[in-house]
C-alpha cells in the first residue's frame, strides 16, 4: 500500500460517517445535512489536485450566453480567473475542469427521484457551449484530432447508495429513449459507493480503453458505457479518482496529477462490463 491509497482509506471514513443514517431529531434539518455531505465531497476531491485548481461549492457555471443551474461541485482550472464582485463569485464555463453533483441515494429510478433530479442537474452542464484551445498535433503520424466532445464540461454524480449498475444504465438508457436526454448529457462517471464506478462516453474509440481493445482488433462499440462492480470502497473511489483526474483539461498542462502514478500503482480488483449504448438507446 503506498501513501496515496493510505490517504484514500482514511478519507473513506469520514465520508462513510458523514452518508451514515441521519439522527432521528435531525432528518427534518435537510439544509445542513445536505450541505455538510457536499463539502465532504468537495474536500475529497480538493485533496488529490494540485494547488492551483480551485473547489466551489453550489455555483452556476456561465458562458458568453447561457447559464448552468446551481451545481453541487466545481471544480476551477488553473486558467479561472478571481471573477468576484461585492455579492458574488462568477464561474465562466471555459475555466471548469468539472461539474459534480451529489446525491447520497440514486437507488430509486424514476422520473420523481434524486438520480433524475441528478441527470437534469449535468444535463444543464453538458448544454454549454464554450470555446476550448486543444493543443492537436495535426499532420503528424498517428496523431489524431480530439472529438468535439472533450469540449465540454465533464460532468459526475458522486452516490453513497445505488440500485445495481446495469439497472442504473437501463434507466438512463430508458431516458435517452423517451428523449429526456440527449447521447451527449448523460454524466461522463456516476460514484456508487456500494456498488461500483459507471463511465460513459459516446466517443468511446478515442478512450484509453477504447484504444487498447481495438489494438487487439475487437469490436468496439461507437458509444459505450462501462462499469466495474466492486465491494470494497476504497478501490471504487481508486477507479473514481483514476477517471476523473485523466478529464480533459479546458486549458494546456505541462505536467499531469503527481497522485496519478501512485494511484495507477494500486491493485485493484473488480468486474469490468461494456455495454454497447447505442444498442441501448434503439427503441425497444
Amino acid at each position: 500500500m503506498n501513501a496515496v491509497h493510505g490517504t484514500i482509506i482514511e478519507n473513506l471514513k469520514l465520508i462513510e460517517i458523514i452518508y451514515e443514517e441521519t439522527t432521528e431529531v435531525f432528518k427534518k434539518d435537510r439544509t445542513n445535512t445536505s450541505d455538510i455531505k457536499e463539502i465532504t465531497v468537495n474536500q475529497f476531491i480538493s485533496s488529490y489536485l494540485s494547488n492551483d485548481f480551485q473547489v466551489k461549492a453550489r455555483s452556476k457555471i456561465y458562458s458568453r450566453t447561457q447559464e448552468t443551474n446551481n451545481i453541487d461541485c466545481v471544480v476551477l482550472a488553473p486558467n479561472h480567473p478571481k471573477l468576484i464582485t461585492p455579492k458574488r463569485e462568477v464561474t465562466l464555463a471555459e475555466g471548469v475542469f468539472a461539474a459534480i453533483e451529489v446525491k447520497p441515494d440514486i437507488s430509486t429510478l424514476t422520473e420523481k427521484s434524486e438520480f433524475y433530479k441528478g441527470l437534469l442537474q449535468i444535463k444543464s452542464v453538458k448544454n454549454i457551449i464554450r470555446e476550448v484551445e486543444r493543443l492537436d498535433f495535426l499532420g503528424l503520424p498517428e496523431e489524431e484530432q480530439t472529438p468535439k466532445y472533450y469540449d465540454k464540461i465533464p460532468g459526475v454524480i458522486f452516490s453513497s447508495k445505488s440500485a445495481d449498475l446495469k439497472k442504473t444504465v437501463s434507466f438512463i438508457a430508458k431516458n435517452v429513449r423517451d428523449k429526456n436526454l440527449k447521447v451527449e448529457e448523460i454524466p461522463d462517471l456516476i460514484v456508487c459507493l456500494d456498488k461500483g464506478l459507471i463511465f460513459y462516453t459516446p466517443v468511446f474509440e478515442s478512450t484509453g480503453i477504447g484504444k487498447k481493445l481495438k489494438e487487439n482488433s475487437q469490436l468496439i462499440p461507437k458509444k459505450a458505457f462501462v462499469t466495474y462492480s466492486s465491494n470494497d470502497k476504497s478501490i471504487i473511489l481508486v477507479l473514481f479518482l483514476r477517471y476523473f483526474l485523466n478529464f480533459e483539461q479546458p486549458h494546456f498542462l505541462s505536467t499531469e496529477f503527481i497522485v496519478t502514478k501512485y494511484l495507477n500503482d494500486i491493485e485493484t480488483k473488480f468486474e469490468t462490463k461494456i455495454f454497447d449504448a447505442d444498442k441501448m438507446f434503439e427503441n425497444k
